[in-house]
C-alpha cells in the first residue's frame, strides 16, 4: 500500500489530496470545531495545508503533534512559530503553546479500513492517544487506501470516520 502511496506523482497527491480536503472541510466535525488537529504531510500522505489554512481564515485553533518520548502531544500552530524538523524526520511545531482540547483529530496512515481500523507507522502514537481522549478521530486517506477490513491487535484504536476523495465514510 505504501509503495503505491510513494508512486503518486507530486500533481496526483496535490489533486487527490484537495478533493479530500473539501469533503472534510463541508463535514459537521469541522464546522462545528473549535479546536483543530492537523499534521504536516509526510511524503505521499494526504495533505493538510487546506485545512489548516482554512481553519486559521475562520479562527479555528490549529494544533499539530509532537512526538514526545513515546507519546504524541500537540502544539498550537500559529503564525509567529515555525516548524522544526522532528525525530522521525516529520516537520514538528516548537513546544509553545500546548493544546488540552481538542474538538477534531486528523489522522494519518497507510491503510484503513471500513470499520474504523488504520495501519501506521508501527509505533501506535495515535492509538496511545486516541486510548487517552474521547476525539472525534477522522482518517486522511486516498480512496485505494481505504479497505474492506485490517488485521487489528487489542491496542488499536477505531476512527469514527475515514475521509478520501470519493467523500467521508462514517464507521
Amino acid at each position: 500500500m505504501l509503495e503505491r502511496r510513494n508512486a503518486l506523482s507530486a500533481s496526483e497527491i496535490t489533486e487527490r489530496s484537495k478533493r479530500v480536503q473539501e469533503f472534510l472541510l463541508n463535514s459537521k466535525e469541522f464546522k462545528s470545531a473549535k479546536v483543530v488537529c492537523a499534521y504536516d504531510a509526510f511524503g505521499s500522505e494526504v495533505k493538510t495545508d487546506l485545512i489548516i489554512e482554512r481553519a486559521q481564515a475562520l479562527r479555528k485553533k490549529v494544533a499539530l503533534p509532537s512526538v514526545e518520548g513515546d507519546s504524541l502531544t500537540f502544539y498550537e500552530l500559529s503564525s509567529d512559530k515555525y516548524l522544526v524538523k522532528g525525530r522521525f524526520g516529520i516537520m514538528e511545531p516548537l513546544p509553545y503553546g500546548l493544546v488540552d482540547r481538542i474538538d477534531l483529530l486528523l489522522v494519518p496512515g497507510i491503510a484503513f479500513d471500513k470499520k474504523g481500523y488504520r495501519l501506521g507507522y508501527g509505533k501506535g502514537y495515535y492509538d496511545k492517544f486516541l486510548t487517552k481522549k474521547r476525539i472525534a478521530s477522522i482518517g486522511l486517506s486516498y480512496s485505494f487506501q481505504l479497505l474492506e477490513s485490517l488485521p487489528k491487535g487489542s491496542h488499536d484504536k477505531r476512527l469514527n470516520a475515514i475521509a478520501t476523495e470519493e467523500g467521508i465514510h462514517y464507521i
